[in-house]
């Protein structure tokens, strides 16, 4: 089961990934246009893993726009994994030492929260898919993951125009509280992306959670969601890249 531990990690991000013309003012709410450059069908996202600054090369990933919906986004997501990377993520949680059914429990309740599948016939090639639905427009990124899958209920990662300072807070099914925060906004070309430096947004998520800390995500006006950085409460952190294919 120690293998497994790497899908709380991954369960986490792939939602972090992507997240219609209305007049919107409240803080989970956006409007603006759906004409977005890095949301049409087909579009693929690249994604960069590291564990406390060290790349991560055994995990492949494919994260591919298969719908778009005047704005709601599906987008399927595949991780390619083997046991190497998930004694990389035991030792990074410090989870090593916990038993096999604490470990399961845990495993249970992402993959059961979020939508998840996993296969680990292949010990050298496991999978992990999920489908994933987000509002995106040119004002900002929403996902419905907290609400169940919920349309009726979006929740905002990132409004471009908001403030540090700006809350976006949230019920889950679960009746827990998330609250989003701006933490810090550019004012120069400040944040590296693959060959370039861009002007990001930065909001911290926070809530109940038995791992996870903190989640930091990092977006950009023009190329969405750039990177997500997950604190556990160990101390440990893990960083997910992306390269948006409209910067390819």
């Amino acid at each position: 089961m120690k293998k497994n531990i790497l899908i709380c990690l991954l369960a986490i991000v792939a939602m972090i990934i992507y997240s219609c013309d209305e007049s919107a003012t409240g803080p989970n709410e956006i409007a603006g246009s759906t004409d977005v450059e890095f949301t049409k069908v087909g579009d693929q996202t690249l994604a960069y893993l590291y564990f406390n600054g060290e790349y991560v090369q055994n995990v492949e990933d494919s994260i591919v726009v298969i719908k778009n919906d005047n704005g709601i986004i599906t987008t399927f997501a595949k991780f390619v994994f083997d046991t190497i990377a998930t004694k990389k993520l035991d030792t990074l949680l410090g989870t090593s030492e916990l038993n096999n059914d604490i470990k399961f429990n845990i495993l249970n309740t992402y993959l059961n929260k979020f939508g998840v599948n996993l296969d680990t016939t292949n010990k050298n090639a496991m999978t992990l898919t999920v489908e994933l639905k987000s509002k995106v427009t040119s004002e900002g990124i929403q996902d419905f993951m907290y609400s169940g899958g919920n349309m009726s209920k979006p929740f905002t990662i990132v409004k471009y125009a908001s403030n540090v300072g700006d809350k976006y807070e949230f019920t889950d099914v679960d009746n827990l509280k998330i609250t989003r925060t701006v933490v810090s906004k550019s004012t120069t070309d400040d944040y590296p992306v693959g060959f370039w430096n861009i002007k990001v947004s930065q909001v911290e998520e926070s809530k109940e959670d038995p791992i996870v800390e903190k989640i930091t995500y990092i977006a950009n006006h023009k190329f969405g969601m750039v990177g997500a950085v997950i604190k556990f409460k160990n101390g440990n952190s893990a960083k997910l890249g992306f390269l948006p294919p409209n910067m390819k």
